[in-house]
């Protein structure tokens, strides 16, 4: 009988100034590795961030969770990219000691290729250091990367991570991947994937949460997103798929925490997440469910404020950006008024401020500060919590597309200089660092008076 051939899927590291694992998992990788064993391929999972691994007491001394699951990185501080060396913080590699990484590829005999995937594209330090390993190990298996990072920016992919092949493609594409690295005929329909395949967590031996996609695009066309481009229409799987598939994990790993990543769950409520709501209270699984992505505050009516409630959500994230004309500019997605209205709705609903809580954007093109503090005062009117989010450029959107052709952001500009913690210490278009701080100390109670 011929040898399985064996594919290792690689979850990388994070090179950054801050990183947390608030709910990171390599949900992508994880249906690629559904599709593989589907095709009766040997999977085997390596994840450099997952922090419940039980072999990393081997190697480091575990760092407790916090809330609901979420926690600290082990991490080391490295030396700074070039590129970075003008900014006043130190750079750390976040996940695995290289011992437990190193430690785990040599116990995998006869690997066939590496899938490596990959988020964020200004971590890619962490991509490139992950596949310098692999490469160390075993120089002659091929590396295939793919992830954001691989399709936002092919090209200095090529020239930068180390891989031996760059996949640009979803899992619909994944066919075309294997015949081109072993031959044969791999003609499975993947067109259906997202219904038909769960995210294979059985490949990990403990999770200390489950991270899920009921759906995936966005109907919306914000100026700063990439969603729509990056995985077409908006599509949901149904509820009875996805409650199998809640009830089958939860079960495996007896987790406490189920976390929902969709950009866009809200979208046709009365027939996706409304009967899943009602699906998750008749199981009555005894967990906590999470929705940290951004919902669109103008789509919750009161019913999907109590079923939510009933269902046991207990982080609610509403989408806000930023208040004044940017609203209208960036999408007309939300307005102060839908943010009142939705959290009056989720507080009737025996939600507290500590659940929820809005996202407000900081340093998008043209906005000013009292934009800023604007949406602030909002969000203390509604008695909801704020989380800060600096703004970044990414290629392919409408406002990279202005901000290039304009001059404002120089087209062939690494993605490095694009992390939201380095672009206020160099874009004159946006607010310099000290004002992005300023925000962030009024948010956090540290700053009583701010002036525009």
């Amino acid at each position: 009988m011929a040898r399985k051939k064996k594919i290792v899927l690689i979850s990388p590291w994070i090179c950054d100034f801050a990183a947390y694992d608030f709910w990171l998992k390599p949900v992508g990788l994880l249906y690629v590795g559904a599709v593989l064993l589907s095709y009766r391929f040997d999977v085997v999972l390596i994840d450099l961030l997952n922090r419940h691994d039980p072999d990393l007491a081997r190697f480091v001394k575990p760092k407790p969770d916090k809330r609901y699951g979420t926690g600290k990185f082990h991490s080391v501080e490295i030396s700074k990219p070039p590129e970075l060396s003008f900014v006043p913080r130190k750079y750390k590699r976040y996940g695995a000691p290289e011992e437990f990484f190193v430690h785990r590829l040599k116990q995998i005999e006869n690997p066939d290729a590496f899938f490596v995937t990959s988020s964020m594209t200004y971590w890619w330090p962490g991509v490139r250091r992950t596949i310098e390993i692999i490469k160390s190990v075993f120089p002659n298996v091929p590396v295939v990367l793919g992830g954001k990072y691989a399709r936002i920016y092919p090209d200095h992919a090529k020239f930068h991570s180390g891989a031996d092949v760059i996949y640009t493609e979803d899992v619909s594409k994944l066919n075309e991947l294997l015949s081109e690295l072993f031959g044969g005929n791999f003609d499975a329909d993947l067109s259906d994937w997202f219904e038909r395949f769960d995210p294979a967590y059985e490949l990990y031996r403990r999770v200390g949460y489950l991270v899920f996609f009921t759906s995936l695009g966005c109907v919306y066309n914000c100026s700063y997103c990439l969603t729509p481009k990056l995985y077409g229409k908006w599509m949901h799987r149904s509820v009875h798929r996805i409650v199998e598939m809640i009830q089958k994990y939860v079960r495996m790993f007896n987790v406490k925490d189920v976390v929902f990543f969709d950009d866009a769950a809200l979208i046709d409520r009365e027939n996706h997440f409304k009967p899943l709501l009602r699906e998750l209270i008749e199981l009555d699984l005894g967990v906590n469910y999470h929705l940290p992505n951004g919902i669109h505050a103008r789509l919750i009516d009161e019913e999907l404020a109590q079923l939510l409630k009933r269902a046991n959500f207990v982080t609610i994230k509403l989408g806000y950006e930023t208040s004044g004309p940017l609203q209208v500019r960036t999408g007309g997605k939300v307005y102060d008024e839908d943010i009142l209205r939705a959290a009056e709705l989720l507080r009737n609903a025996g939600f507290t401020s500590n659940e929820i809580q809005a996202y407000i954007m900081v340093n998008i093109p043209d906005q000013t500060v009292q934009d800023v503090l604007t949406a602030i005062e909002v969000c203390k009117k509604a008695s909801i919590s704020v989380s800060l989010n600096e703004y970044t450029p990414i290629p392919g959107t409408r406002d990279w597309i202005e901000l290039t052709r304009s001059g404002m952001l120089p087209s062939d500009v690494d993605p490095l200089l694009l992390n939201n913690t380095v672009l206020p210490y160099w874009w004159k278009a946006g607010m310099d660092a000290a004002t992005v701080q300023k925000l962030k100390d009024l948010v956090h109670g540290k700053t009583l008076i701010l002036r525009s």
